[in-house]
């Protein structure tokens, strides 16, 4: 009996001593020594404007279905500037339609580590892509200079870049930010080396890039990615060889100014610093993505840039973005 009143003592003293310990605040759990806590990446703010910027193109479209997308856009934008003209007028615009749809169709390139498409490699976008993973691009231009490169993977549209014509303004993108956010609502922005590197947005089906390039190549880009694509990357990208950074294409001033270079692939540095050559040897489409004049094709319809105002197109000092289409 004395046995069983000791067990009951025990007992009741255990659940005295538990429930005491339930009634304590629980302290904070310290993080492990010489591990400190990561910081919460910060949420990228969504923008109900991208869906608007990229119309009716989409993701996963194949490259015979966007040639045929902005071969009926280019076809439609022509339309209303062939009212009221003579036979001969109409069949030398029909002339400059087809010669566009043409530019498109044959500027296909296959990123596929040959020489010749390795010169993309040094230009602003070579972020963008990587070599022998199936990827190629369509790049299409307007008469203002605003060019447009349009990614695939295995066949299938996952990214737009537009790069658009600042017309020799330099645009610091930390001051623009309050215009940018005005148009695409609260961006995240990204640092790197402590200064602002890009923004970004997005909706339930993209992301949207807005990054400066204005300084070497008159150039601001916004990158319009496939979040589906994004999140299957390293899967898909299974050889990424390195690139050449450091091998920049020699710069040659008689394909813009009608001048003659001495060889000296620095005798140009003062217009590589202002920003004023727009034209690279071998037709780098990074520098010439600024240099208006050479139109390629580039349909005016949902998502791209509209042409600037007739009373110019240099914009003011108040508004850095005027003329760009945003």
């Amino acid at each position: 009996m004395r046995k069983l009143v000791q067990m009951g003592l025990v007992s009741f003293s255990a659940t005295l001593f538990a429930l005491s310990l339930g009634g304590q605040p629980r302290r904070p759990t310290r993080p492990v020594r010489g591990r400190p806590a990561a910081a919460a990446e910060p949420a990228t703010p969504s923008s109900p404007r991208i869906a608007v910027d990229l119309g009716e193109l989409r993701w996963g479209m194949t490259r015979a279905e966007v040639v045929t997308f902005f071969r009926q856009s280019i076809r439609a934008s022509y339309l209303p500037r062939m009212k009221n003209l003579g036979a001969i007028e109409q069949f030398r615009m029909n002339e400059q339609r087809d010669a566009e749809i043409r530019r498109l169709e044959q500027s296909w390139v296959p990123f596929d580590g040959r020489p010749e498409h390795r010169q993309w490699d040094t230009s602003f976008i070579s972020d963008e892509f990587t070599h022998n993973n199936a990827e190629g691009m369509l790049v299409s231009e307007d008469a203002r200079g605003n060019r447009e490169f349009l990614f695939f993977i295995n066949d299938h549209l996952w990214k737009r870049v537009q790069a658009r014509n600042a017309n020799g303004r330099r645009i610091n993108l930390a001051s623009v930010v309050p215009q940018l956010e005005g148009i695409y609502g609260p961006s995240r922005r990204v640092t790197e080396d402590g200064a602002l590197h890009h923004l970004e947005w997005h909706d339930d089906h993209s992301r949207l890039r807005v990054f400066d390039q204005t300084t070497f190549y008159g150039v601001l880009c916004l990158a319009y990615e496939d979040n589906a694509t994004l999140a299957q990357l390293s899967t898909l990208r299974q050889n990424v060889p390195t690139k050449n950074r450091t091998a920049r294409a020699q710069l040659d001033l008689s394909q813009s100014e009608g001048g003659s270079t001495t060889g000296d692939p620095n005798a140009d540095i003062a217009d590589r610093i202002t920003g004023q050559l727009r034209r690279v040897q071998n037709a780098d489409a990074g520098t010439a993505a600024g240099r208006p004049g050479t139109a390629a094709a580039r349909p005016s319809g949902a998502g791209t840039a509209p042409s600037a105002p007739s009373g110019g197109s240099q914009g003011t000092v108040d508004d850095p973005l005027a003329g760009l289409g945003l």
